[in-house]
């Protein structure tokens, strides 16, 4: 897996070893001592990763509060970390958990979301898949990025850019 992030990456080999590089301001490029890496993520100035266990570890940057992994926060399946400040946890149970920066709404999950297969962060948006391939968004929304067209249905796969969104049709 590789994860590009402000102005550094990251990249996880087959064994569950990570590696960063690029600008290392605020220690976004330090990485901890993990075990067994699963999945990464990049944001602006801070990093993730999933460990196999369901644990999520966050490092670098702590502006708005993006390290602070909520407490209690087990069973994950899948993080997403946004061009910002804010990261997406997916659970096994198709939850999704947010934290950090929310000055745009993109670290309040909609109420009642469930049945989420796929997560992504955008800037200052976030974005689900569910499981019956509709897309829901929230956050900033003054590009259009959080509303998806009514239309839009059967959705395999989505990305959220910086002031856009992606859907990939099945």
């Amino acid at each position: 897996a590789i994860a590009a992030g402000g102005s550094h990456s990251l990249a996880l080999d087959r064994w569950g070893r990570l590696r960063a590089w690029g600008f290392s301001a605020g220690g976004r490029t330090l990485v901890p001592d993990l075990k067994k890496v699963v999945a990464i993520a990049a944001g602006d100035s801070h990093s993730m990763a999933l460990q196999h266990d369901g644990t999520v570890v966050v490092w670098g940057s702590n502006d708005a509060g993006q390290r602070e992994v909520p407490q209690g926060l087990s069973g994950v399946v899948d993080i997403a970390a946004a061009g910002s400040e804010h990261c997406l946890a997916l659970k096994a149970d198709g939850t999704v958990v947010a934290w950090g920066a929310n000055g745009d709404g993109q670290a309040t999950v909609p109420a009642g979301l469930a049945g989420v297969v796929g997560i992504s962060a955008g800037a200052f948006h976030s974005m689900a898949l569910k499981s019956d391939g509709t897309v829901v968004a929230w956050g900033r929304n003054a590009d259009g990025q959080a509303t998806p067209p009514v239309d839009l249905g059967g959705v395999a796969q989505i990305a959220a850019g910086y002031w856009h969104s992606l859907a990939l049709a099945g």
